[in-house]
């Protein structure tokens, strides 16, 4: 074991002290304190996250450079568009990443729009510090970015690997991952869909914190997984709290609607066969999702993740090659769908109209027959009540 690892006092990581300006809009809630305590060790003199969404892992690491004032620069790459694993979604996720950036960290943190191919020129080889991965999660996207950026990762340096435990849904990093892992010292963090942190040869003596991640012993490890994890479950509470209290409803990056569609073909709805979008709020948006070949609509289950909000449809349509063969456009083809779980529909007589009560909303069409090339249309908008 690293002589460093054994100056670790788990008592002052930064991250007991930690309150997540951003937190609960993405896969990335139980690695938030992990990421706040990284970035307070290394700090890095850049650090470069590509794929943030809404940005709660990045938020986390610039919140962690400002607070203990690491002078670091800190660099996001997205398109903010969405893709096919993670769904489309409009303007509003960008809109809300820029205003937030600029009211926190403007003083050091960038946010640079396109492919992560067009970026990749304004960084020469062996300048990043700590790079963060998170985009595309197929084997081929994986292999492609780390193909691309790892020359950009000094030697000694960094780099963070998401979704490493996803075996589903063709996500792919797993076999990047444990690749990556007979060719330099790593660590995985097993919570959620998993994060592995892994060293770029040659090795350099680090941080205690992350000489005991990646040599500590047993016990060290654990009492840190441990740490991490009740960390975690805190914060869980405190998102259940606040959408119980309705608090939710005004958390700014909350003020979009998640739409998840379910597909099967025995009855049985599970989060690998589904697709997924998202939209702002207020204003009429035209919803188009293809469903993957061999779906089936036995039933669709429309889940909706939208806190104490009314959701309108104006139109609903299930198109198989291009043909309606199922539409909701009127009260009495609106009678058709069956809402359940935490929703209640609410009088209209023109829309279905649905109020929001809680985390697992639903709406299921009726069964129809298999069908090759589904994809659903939908005409809605979605407003906040009281």
């Amino acid at each position: 074991m690293d002589a460093t690892a054994m100056d670790l006092d788990l008592h002052k990581l930064p991250s007991r002290h930690f309150e997540p300006r951003l937190y609960g809009v993405g896969a990335w809630t139980n690695h938030l304190h992990l990421a706040y305590d990284l970035m307070a060790a290394l700090r890095p003199s850049v650090f470069v996250e590509l794929g943030i969404d809404r940005g709660e892992s990045f938020f986390a690491f610039c919140q962690a450079a400002a607070e203990h004032q690491t002078g670091s620069r800190c660099f996001a790459v997205d398109t903010w568009e969405g893709d096919g694993q993670a769904g489309h979604y409009d303007e509003t996720t960008y809109a809300q990443v820029v205003a937030h950036c600029r009211a926190h960290y403007s003083a050091f943190a960038r946010l640079l729009r396109g492919t992560f191919a067009m970026v990749r020129p304004q960084f020469f080889d062996g300048t990043i510090d700590l790079l963060h991965l998170d985009g595309l999660h197929s084997e081929e996207a994986v292999r492609q970015d780390l193909a691309d950026w790892l020359p950009k990762l000094r030697p000694g340096g960094i780099l963070l690997l998401h979704d490493v435990n996803v075996r589903e849904r063709g996500f792919g990093v797993w076999k990047c991952w444990q690749e990556l892992c007979a060719q330099g010292r790593s660590w995985t963090h097993a919570a959620g869909p998993g994060l592995g942190l892994w060293q770029k040869p040659p090795n350099e003596s680090l941080p205690p914190l992350v000489e005991s991640l990646l040599l500590g012993t047993n016990e060290q490890r654990n009492a840190l997984e441990q740490h991490y994890a009740q960390s975690a479950e805190a914060l869980q509470a405190k998102i259940t709290q606040e959408w119980s209290d309705g608090r939710v409803r005004d958390l700014p990056f909350l003020q979009q609607t998640v739409i998840q569609i379910f597909h099967t073909t025995d009855g049985v709805h599970r989060e690998e066969n589904s697709v997924q979008a998202r939209i702002g709020h207020g204003e009429w948006n035209e919803v188009f999702l293809t469903l993957p070949s061999g779906a089936g609509a036995a039933p669709l289950r429309i889940d909706f993740v939208s806190p104490w909000t009314i959701i309108e449809i104006a139109t609903l349509r299930l198109r198989a090659g291009g043909q309606i063969i199922y539409e909701a456009a009127s009260p009495a083809e609106f009678d058709r769908l069956l809402v359940q779980g935490d929703a209640e529909r609410l009088p209209d007589p023109d829309s279905l109209r649905v109020r929001i009560t809680g985390v697992d909303p639903q709406l299921f069409l009726p069964p129809l027959p298999a069908a090759e090339e589904l994809s659903v249309e939908l005409r809605l908008r979605v407003f906040p009540h009281q």
